[in-house]
């Protein structure tokens, strides 16, 4: 959208928000915002337009003017777009119930049918846990998935890779990124010891990519690790923070069973990255190279939701199936990460909608899908996406789409995992086990057989030490997440 802002979006409210709403909004966003209290760069810029907005919305005559333009502009946004977004629905109508309903939003991000697809530059930094534990093996099979990267860079493209253990340095700049031979040698030099400090490394593998940051191509961090970090998870955050809002997106890779999967999953999810669990480094090298060539085939990046829920609708859980599965939280806006030329992002949305006895339709959602399309001439794109459903006594007789049913009953799968460990912890090993032995049945049923061994494994060892592994943790989580992989089909609308 060119021309005035988004001021709904700008506040976080539906574009039918009351005034009553309208006014909460402006209060919460100002009292955060108000340069007395926040001294970002940007921010009193960002204060100063809250005000306009809730200046325009809150006087009913310069609200309508304002909708009117607003909705010619979206519809030149829509006929412009590189890319749209379709919509699916658990059922077609809602009931005329006195208490909450629950309904399902599958949405599907795709790039336009004449969109032109052009190889965008690549700025990646590799950040390298070399702490004591990854000595040997591990480390060794890094460094040569790290050069097997090197050898793969295009003239446009650019990286670093960085070393850390309780402090960082940059092992081979953006400078000698393309001089394999320096390359080698430099990387050759990584010796494992000492402790695991993660935000070292993530901020110098920041700093790096920030030298060489590309507007009109993919920026990216992988950080390999296998230890936990000690005392600055909160750092860690702040920097995954920093890098999202910079259209930086981070992909963790953790190897073997000691490391946070918590940690990294929150630092991934921050910007639209993944994790990924190796059980043995052996697979490092196709991994590396896995991601690497993802990054060439971007069409889009920083892909976001922003918007807002309808008056009536609170968000419960969502959960990214598509390119990769990730849990995405329960709040907007959402980072969705890279769109894949040759693929979508497709996400699965549980909303809860309070009573609508008295109402004839529902406003469910007004939201503005964000993104920045790459190519010969890289464009920030945004166009609205609003969602609705009627209210009827007359049940909808569709089933669900099999896509919905399909994704709920693996959710289900991850979701039962989630609570097992969690009941582990909380010291109910006996409801955990059979939470763990339910699990493998279904497993079993799903011919997952080596999941539904670990499952068992695992509830087998909770009734005689009342405690999971920490292999076992991690084999359950990330095997039963990745059965989120489904294939997309054409039919969703």
């Amino acid at each position: 959208m060119t021309g005035p802002k988004d001021y709904y979006a700008l506040l976080g409210v539906p574009r039918t928000a009351s005034l009553d709403q309208l006014r909460r909004a402006y209060r919460e966003s100002a009292l955060r915002l108000h340069p007395d209290r926040n001294v970002q760069p940007g921010e009193t810029e960002l204060f100063l337009e809250i005000g306009r907005a809730y200046e325009i919305l809150s006087d009913p005559e310069r609200r309508a003017e304002y909708d009117r333009q607003l909705a010619e502009l979206d519809k030149q946004a829509a006929k412009a777009a590189s890319l749209f977004c379709s919509v699916a629905h658990s059922r077609k109508v809602l009931l005329p119930l006195d208490e909450p309903q629950v309904h399902y939003l599958l949405l599907d991000i795709l790039p336009a049918e004449n969109a032109v697809f052009v190889r965008p530059p690549v700025n990646v930094s590799i950040v390298i846990d070399r702490s004591t534990s990854m000595r040997g093996q591990r480390l060794d099979q890094v460094r040569s998935a790290t050069l097997a990267i090197l050898k793969d860079l295009q003239p446009g493209d650019s990286a670093s890779v960085i070393a850390f253990s309780d402090r960082a340095e940059v092992i081979v700049s953006h400078e000698y990124a393309h001089d394999l031979t320096t390359a080698r040698s430099r990387l050759s030099m990584i010796q494992a010891g000492g402790g695991t400090e993660i935000g070292q490394g993530l901020e110098t593998g920041l700093t790096e990519l920030q030298k060489t940051f590309l507007t009109d191509g993919v920026n990216h961090l992988i950080l390999l690790t296998d230890g936990r970090t000690y005392g600055d998870e909160e750092l860690c955050l702040q920097i995954a923070d920093r890098a999202s809002a910079k259209g930086i997106t981070l992909n963790g890779v953790g190897i073997g069973a000691d490391w946070s999967d918590r940690l990294l999953d929150d630092i991934a999810s921050r910007s639209g990255g993944n994790v990924l669990f190796l059980d043995t480094p052996k697979a490092i090298t196709n991994l590396l190279q896995r991601i690497f060539d993802s990054l060439g085939r971007v069409f889009a990046s920083r892909v976001r939701l922003e918007g807002a829920f309808g008056d009536q609708v609170d968000l419960r859980s969502s959960f990214r199936l598509l390119p990769e599965p990730m849990p995405m939280g329960d709040t907007l806006p959402m980072n969705l990460g890279n769109l894949p030329r040759d693929g979508r992002i497709r996400i699965l949305l549980e909303i809860v909608i309070h009573p609508a006895s008295a109402l004839s339709s529902v406003n469910l959602a007004d939201f503005v899908l964000a993104a920045d399309v790459l190519g010969h001439a890289t464009m920030a794109q945004t166009f609205p996406v609003s969602i609705a459903l009627p209210v009827s006594k007359h049940p909808d007789p569709e089933p669900a789409p099999s896509d919905i049913v399909a994704a709920l009953s693996q959710i289900a799968l991850y979701s039962m995992q989630e609570k097992a460990r969690h009941e582990a912890e909380l010291g109910q090993s006996t409801q955990a086990a059979r939470r763990l032995e339910n699990l493998a049945t279904q497993l079993l049923a799903a011919n997952e057989r080596d999941l539904a061994k670990a499952a068992l494994g695992e509830a087998e060892r909770l009734t005689h030490s009342r405690r999971l592994s920490t292999e076992g943790e991690k084999i359950l989580k990330y095997g039963t997440r990745a059965l989120l992989l489904l294939p997309a089909k054409s039919g969703s609308s």
